[in-house]
């Protein structure tokens, strides 16, 4: 196999309890081919000193210090102006990899030309123990950016020419889902995107990511990115039904969205009429989105209707079956747990 130069950017800040395990899991790499861009974004701790101690002989490896504290979105930034490689990769300073990832990445990125960007699962540990899968194909991920980031930002490599030529960089007005906007770019420049299905970036879970935070003992999603990513997918959702179209209604788009659920049966009506408007709308248009994906998302969120009732009864078993055939289907043991309770008027 063709071994061409594989650029890996690690921003670091305040990372010195992690930093060394991380490292080693790049200098451990099956593939030979790499330099090592670590950009510390002022970090205060003892980072530098570790890395300067323990890293300084290595060839592959290049420390950039930068002078101010800027966020995550500048730090990469700067890694890819200084990238010479064929391939960019990232690797979060608190996290590391598994030893033969990049080696798959580069077969997948050689044999696939047209690929963009590769990716994988996360396998994450400390405060949880899982494996995060991601949607596979570019036909799939192309979709799955309506609703959230599609792939494993972390865990992708990135096609060098493709970034420099269409001029993409991260935003550094974001704080957050900053990776999200920089993937809804990729994909508006015609990138194609793909996952390989193994885990094989090992994600740590501490309750102090941009993504998670931990509250009472509990790991919950950040508020703050919650909101730049609900603005975000209102960006995506602006390619199939502008703000002026007669379709566009910010109460069903966001129950499509998930940003809330509907508490009303007469909404909850309603709302399957606006979808099935905005399907055969979109197949009008030419397709922004596949039409088997929007009639998947709209049926989640009638199910969420359901699921959202905290008394149940005749009346909601009643409501289950009128809307049944637009509605996501439950596992066959949780629908007869449901129709029981309903009969019996528990609580949900």
């Amino acid at each position: 196999m063709n071994q061409p130069l594989v650029s890996i950017i690690v921003p670091t800040y305040n990372v010195e309890q992690y930093i060394e395990t991380g490292i080693d899991s790049l200098l451990n790499q099956t593939y030979p081919n790499l330099e090592i861009l670590i950009v510390d974004d002022l970090s205060t701790d003892r980072t530098v000193d570790i890395i300067k101690h323990k890293y300084s002989e290595y060839r592959k490896i290049n420390l950039i210090q930068k002078l101010e504290n800027t966020g995550p979105a500048n730090t990469r930034n700067i890694g890819i102006s200084q990238a010479k490689g064929k391939y960019i990769a990232l690797l979060d300073g608190d996290d590391y990899y598994d030893k033969d990832k990049i080696a798959k990445q580069v077969q997948w990125m050689e044999s696939n030309p047209d690929v963009t960007v590769c990716s994988t699962f996360l396998k994450t540990f400390e405060l949880e123990e899982k494996v995060i899968k991601f949607s596979l194909f570019h036909s799939e991920i192309k979709d799955q950016v309506l609703l959230g980031c599609p792939i494993a930002h972390a865990a992708s490599m990135f096609r060098a020419t493709f970034l420099k030529e269409n001029n993409l960089w991260y935003n550094e007005n974001l704080r957050f889902s900053e990776d999200y906007e920089f993937f809804i770019r990729i994909l508006e420049k015609g990138g194609k995107l793909i996952t390989i299905p193994e885990g094989l970036y090992n994600y740590r879970i501490t309750g102090n990511q941009a993504s998670f935070i931990r509250k009472k003992n509990k790991i919950i999603k950040n508020k703050n990115q919650e909101e730049i990513s609900k603005n975000l997918h209102y960006k995506v959702l602006n390619k199939l039904i502008e703000e002026n179209s007669g379709l566009y209604n910010q109460k069903w788009i966001d129950a499509l969205l998930v940003h809330q659920v509907l508490r009303n049966f007469g909404d909850l009506k309603e709302f399957i009429i606006w979808a099935k408007k905005l399907i055969k709308y979109n197949e009008e248009k030419g397709c922004p989105f596949n039409s088997k994906f929007l009639e998947k998302i709209y049926k989640k969120s009638v199910l969420g209707y359901f699921l959202a009732q905290k008394q149940l009864s005749w009346k909601v078993l009643y409501q289950y079956i009128l809307t049944y055939p637009y509605c996501a289907k439950l596992n066959l043991n949780y629908q007869m747990k449901y129709i029981i309770k309903s009969l019996l008027f528990l609580k949900h």
